[in-house]
């Protein structure tokens, strides 16, 4: 379709003018008119319906608010007397005016104690079996039933509110109950009764297709249309909220208005016939008709409205841009109405928007992965921003150096973690830009190799009461503007490798040039030694050649080294030769993998360094088999942190995840449970049947422990029969309570030990956070005073600390 520009099609509209325009500028106009008044009048009825229902909502709440209030001030005893509850609900004048159909009480097994006003036949009769009583009894939480048959009046249906009332320790001795009938005059029927208009009217229903209120009352109950029959009412009940045209259930078209109430998932709607909501859209279409009939011959005059209407499209975009100002957060698309000059713009406009968004979503997503990343790293690192304040602190650091990040974040003094006295550190020379302070700061120190901008420096420090040797490497963060914005620094512990290589450079010092002493030197080596001329093997050592997988070196001379190292560390292994190399001076160790001649994979630890062989340059190379290292640390960090009987954490694992939890709970402001426990009789079965059975009888009780907490809790053993649970992300205290229930049931099944049933109980201490907002030794002294007390109540029980 070719394009035409508005001036063409100006002069178009001008020659046809007298022929089309008018009829076509009043057909329009009516359309336009037509699709903006129903959607007013859809927008205004659906507005009508939500503010409805926004006080249906708050009304059915304010009512289950008042019986959660008159539930909460039922005393323990009361609860007990049929007689004394009977009186306590018939002065509760409050409870009568709410709920129209009365106020009932019944006892945890389901039978009806009191029933006010008036008198029920039905008390003392069992109810237990009655859907909202078993719910309530079921959750333990406040619940409103759907409609059901009333007992009292025939042919009316009600609704049920239902509280638990909660004694001591949060055991449920009994439920009150509100009943609302919802054929009399009361808060639910009164908004069907409401008008819409002069033929409009109101009702409810529920998800169950189940009217709630209606006008009519024969129609209460019953279900409304099936599935399938009426596809805005099926989107309705699956969670559509808005307007829409279908036809009533005597098939006259109407507009019917849906809101769900957040309270119970019960929809309100509206209806009104179209011939009313649509009455002015039908005078209008007269009013074109006539208007046409009388206006054609003056449709010359009109010319400079359609120049007005051709420039509407700019009008639009125009106001659009103006509501973006910038921020693409708040960007709509704007509508492409044609093809000439403005629809290009628009397109374009939008085109530009759209990238803009999708950029800016990415941008912030990489952000966040990336501040994860750094908090998780295996590499202790640190982040200040341009004020030199400590952003970041993650938790190798924290091990590294014994600070917290708690201690320093938010200071400008991360100095502290490596010196006595105030100083700059690398991050800070990075953010200023001295780089002349860098010799009067550090002995050894270069740009970085790896990062530009970057500077690198090693050094001896003191750390946790020990000489390690660390290197730095410190870089600039820089915004999309190129703007500096703040510096992270890493370090890496490099002391084995500044030992290992003092003690070589000593023994190469006094070995000279004498190839015969060195080879005596080597080859007793427990390290595999290897000389390298132009990065090719002259000569390996025993140690070298066994590690490799040769029987001799002589395999192996003339062979280039890249060939043995695993394709994931080769970079690092060439990094190490080009430094060795350029500089002169032994590149730093670094943990690698070789392959040997079969190809598997051995962990290593590699240093390069230069050497001179028979008068010409060459390198050498070390390398340590470190596998049983690495392996003896995985299990030495099992036996530090594990208890060996149960397998279950220990005391100092303990504190460090009960540390964490209560680090999390204060960010993201939830509750946390501390629980003490200690087992009861056990000291009966260890001199009945001996310590084996002892020891069997800990470890099918830390079993049964697991096996009652989330995977995100954790279960641990203080020792003897003492035994810790740490409950995280709690939504209410009641929560630590179901747990210990959990674990008193648990325990009371018998215990089979070498063929005999033995019975132990538990005694549990329960802290907290933050009703217990204290240091970690108050939360667990509270917590081991509150298992104390309930020992001394009886065992076997659960008792929470109380400030």
């Amino acid at each position: 379709m070719p394009r035409c520009s508005l001036k063409i099609k100006m002069s178009l509209v001008v020659f046809l003018l007298i022929g089309t325009v008018s009829s076509s500028v009043a057909g329009l106009g009516l359309l336009f008119f037509m699709r903006e008044f129903k959607e007013s009048i859809a927008s205004r009825q659906f507005s009508v319906v939500g503010a409805m229902a926004g006080e249906l909502d708050e009304k059915i709440l304010a009512a289950q608010r008042e019986l959660v209030a008159v539930a909460m001030s039922i005393p323990a005893a009361t609860a007990k007397d049929a007689a004394a509850m009977q009186n306590f609900l018939d002065e509760r004048l409050d409870l009568h005016q709410v709920f129209s159909d009365g106020t009932a009480f019944f006892s945890p097994k389901g039978r009806l104690l009191a029933f006010s006003p008036g008198q029920s036949v039905n008390i003392g009769g069992d109810f237990s079996k009655k859907e909202y009583l078993v719910r309530a009894l079921q959750s333990g939480k406040a619940l409103i039933s759907d409609p059901f048959p009333s007992q009292r009046s025939k042919g009316h249906q009600v609704v049920m509110f239902t509280v638990p009332v909660l004694g001591e320790g949060g055991r449920i001795i009994g439920v009150l109950g509100g009943r609302v009938d919802l054929m009399e005059e009361n808060f639910l029927s009164r908004v069907a009764h409401r008008n819409l208009g002069d033929a409009g009217e109101f009702f409810l229903f529920n998800q169950q297709r189940q009217m709630i209120a209606h006008r009519k009352h024969d129609r209460i109950s019953k279900p409304i249309s099936a599935k399938g029959q009426r596809e805005l009412l099926d989107r309705a009940i699956e969670g559509f909220e808005g307007s829409g045209e279908m036809p009533n259930p005597s098939g006259s078209l109407s507009i019917y208005s849906f809101k769900r109430l957040p309270s119970r998932g019960w929809i309100l709607a509206a209806e009104r016939p179209l011939s009313e909501a649509y009455a002015p859209i039908y005078r209008a279409q007269k009013l074109v008709a006539w208007s046409l009939s009388l206006l054609l011959p003056l449709a010359l005059i009109t010319v400079w409205l359609f120049v007005g209407r051709l420039t509407a499209p700019l009008q639009v975009f125009a106001g659009r841009v103006r509501e973006t100002g910038g921020d693409a957060g708040k960007y709509l698309p704007v509508p492409v109405q044609g093809r000439d000059e403005i629809g290009d713009l628009a397109q374009a406009f939008n085109a530009m928007m759209q990238e803009l968004v999708i950029n800016r979503r990415a941008l912030e997503a990489e952000k966040g992965f990336a501040v994860q990343l750094l908090q998780h790293s295996a590499v202790p690192c640190f982040v200040i921003d341009a004020e030199h304040r400590v952003i970041i602190w993650n938790r190798a650091m924290e091990e590294l150096t014994g600070f917290t990040a708690k201690a320093q974040v938010g200071l400008t003094e991360p100095w502290r973690a490596f010196y006595d006295a105030p100083r700059r550190v690398l991050a800070d020379i990075v953010i200023e830009g001295t780089l002349y302070e860098m010799a009067d700061l550090y002995s050894c120190y270069a740009d970085s190799p790896l990062i530009p901008e970057g500077l690198r420096a090693e050094g001896w420090y003191r750390l946790k009461g020990k000489q390690k040797y660390l290197a730095f490497e410190a870089a600039s963060i820089r915004d999309v503007e190129g703007k500096l914005i703040a510096a992270i620094q890493t370090m890496q512990d490099m002391t084995l490798r500044a030992n290992t290589e003092e003690q070589l450079r000593g023994m190469v010092a006094a070995i000279g040039e004498s190839e015969e002493r060195f080879r005596r030197l080597v080859e007793l080596s427990l390290d595999g030694i290897a000389i390298l001329v132009e990065r090719r093997f002259v000569f390996v050592n025993p140690a070298g050649c066994e590690m490799l997988g040769f029987h001799s070196g002589d395999e192996l001379v003339g062979k280039e080294m890249r060939e043995f190292i695993q394709r994931d560390s080769e970079q690092l292994f060439l990094e190490q030769v080009v430094c060795a190399e350029e500089t002169g001076t032994t590149a730093p160790w670094i943990e690698e993998r070789l392959l040997r001649q079969d190809r598997t994979a051995v962990e290593v630890e590699l240093g390069v360094g230069p050497f001179v062989f028979r008068g010409e340059k060459a390198l050498q190379v070390i390398f340590r088999d470190i596998t049983e290292r690495k392996l003896a640390k995985a299990r030495l960090e099992t036996l530090a942190h594990y208890d060996s009987l149960t397998s279950l954490p220990n005391r100092v694992l303990f504190f460090d995840r009960l540390r964490h939890a209560v680090c999390e709970a204060k960010r993201y402001k939830h509750a946390l449970a501390l629980m003490f426990l200690d087992l009861d009789s056990f000291k009966q079965i260890n001199d009945r049947l001996g310590h084996a059975a002892g020891d069997a009888v800990l470890v099918e009780a830390g079993y049964r422990l697991r096996e009652c907490v989330r995977a995100c809790d954790m279960v641990a053993r203080m020792g003897g029969d003492e035994f810790t649970i740490i409950l995280t992300k709690m939504a209410d205290q009641r929560d630590a309570a179901l747990v210990a229930e959990r674990v008193l049931e648990s325990f009371a099944l018998p215990f089979l030990v070498e063929g005999e049933s033995a019975q132990v109980g538990v005694s549990i201490g329960i802290c907290v956070y933050p009703d217990c907002d204290t240091d970690l030794d108050g939360m667990v002294r509270y917590a081991d005073y509150a298992m104390y007390r309930a020992k001394q109540e009886g065992k076997n029980v659960y008792r929470f600390h109380c400030n």
